[in-house]
C-alpha cells in the first residue's frame, strides 16, 4: 500500500496491521496500526487550567499519533466463544510514535514493511 492510501485510511480511523510470527504455535500473533486523534471539541470547551490531566492525555495524542499494538494471544481463547482477558495474552505491547517513519523503524524489527500491510481482516485480527 502507498504511504499517501495508507494515511489517508488511518485519518478516517481505520486500523490496518501485519501477521506476526511467534515462537510458541499455542499463541497468533498480530501488530495493528492506528491513528489517534486529540479531541478538539472537548479541548475548545474547557477553560484554562481545567481538567489538567485530560489535556495532557490531548498533547500526547497531538505529538505522538501513531498507535502499534503488538500482540500475542492464545489460540484457545480465539477459538472458544469467550472475550479474551489480559492473561490470555503473552504479549500486549503500546507504541507511540510521531510519524510514519518511526512507525518503519518499530515494524521493521518484526520483518514488516508499510507498503504490505493489510485490512484486520484479511490477517484476522483480533
Amino acid at each position: 500500500m502507498k504511504r499517501e492510501h495508507l494515511e489517508e485510511f488511518l485519518e478516517r480511523g481505520i486500523s490496518l496491521g501485519f501477521r506476526k510470527a511467534t515462537d510458541d504455535p499455542r499463541y497468533l500473533g498480530w501488530i495493528r496500526l492506528s491513528k489517534r486523534k486529540p479531541d478538539e471539541r472537548h479541548l475548545a470547551m474547557l477553560a484554562p487550567g481545567e481538567e489538567p490531566r485530560f489535556v495532557a492525555e490531548q498533547e500526547i495524542l497531538r505529538s505522538k499519533p501513531y498507535f502499534v499494538l503488538v500482540i500475542e494471544l492464545s489460540r484457545e481463547v480465539i477459538a472458544s466463544d469467550r472475550y479474551e482477558t489480559m492473561d490470555d495474552y503473552r504479549v500486549f505491547e503500546q507504541h507511540y510514535f510521531a510519524d510514519p517513519d518511526e512507525v518503519e523503524k518499530i515494524i521493521g524489527q518484526y520483518e514488516c514493511a508499510l507498503e504490505d500491510i493489510r485490512w484486520l481482516h484479511e490477517i484476522e485480527a483480533p
